[in-house]
């Protein structure tokens, strides 16, 4: 799924540099300054909206791989055909955008947000997986909000991943992997569903995560 791709000297030179600059921003403001810095296909104000959207060619903030960087993530992250270059050549960081986008009127305004599934992948077997809701603003898209931890009840304390993403005027459903008692890393073997709704620039949780096994 992860393809690799090997940055030249210059490259990560450069990439050192942005990255150095922006040390100092909060991750809010590095979200605010990937944001600006993209303008929406045409066709995303036409009768198809945001799905009009290819999100494997958007850049993607880089909040998304702060975990697994050894510097401060850059303010965006470019990807082409779903797939980022090597970010972090040490460890091998790379950031992959999942081509299943679900859409939804997630702030009741009568148009469709989208919900984009990103991971990064750093290491031997580190993963972080994280969401993104994007809205159209003009010409502009906007990244509303974003979601990368579920909180200790939803994963059993450890990174969980999302193993299923869907939409209504309610809210975002997700189901992350979630660990029980004596699983290995490499095997949760059960799911907590969650429900968030969005609420200004924040994914909110709605209630208690419902756990049940994974199905064999």
């Amino acid at each position: 799924m992860i393809r690799s791709g090997l940055f030249g000297v210059a490259a990560l030179t450069l990439l050192a540099a942005v990255s150095s600059s922006g040390s100092e921003r909060s991750v809010d403001e590095a979200r605010t300054v990937a944001v600006v810095e993209q303008a929406a296909p045409a066709a995303a104000s036409g009768a198809e909206g945001i799905r009009a959207v290819d999100f494997g060619d958007v850049a993607q903030p880089g909040s998304a791989c702060s975990d697994g960087l050894r510097f401060a993530p850059p303010s965006a992250i470019d990807v082409s055909g779903g797939v980022s270059q090597v970010l972090d050549l040490a460890r091998l960081t790379q950031l992959t955008v999942d081509p299943e986008v679900t859409y939804g009127d997630l702030d009741g305004d009568g148009a469709e947000e989208a919900v984009v599934h990103v991971t990064c992948a750093y290491g031997a077997n580190g993963s972080i997986d994280s969401l993104h809701v994007w809205d159209v603003d003009g010409d502009r898209l906007v990244d509303v909000a974003g979601l990368d931890e579920p909180g200790a009840s939803a994963s059993g304390g450890r990174p969980p991943a999302v193993e299923d993403v869907s939409a209504s005027d309610d809210g975002v459903t997700v189901t992350w992997s979630h660990y029980a008692d004596g699983d290995a890393n490499c095997c949760p073997s059960e799911q907590a569903r969650l429900t968030y709704t969005l609420d200004g620039n924040r994914l909110e949780a709605q209630g208690d995560p419902v756990i049940s096994p994974v199905r064999p």
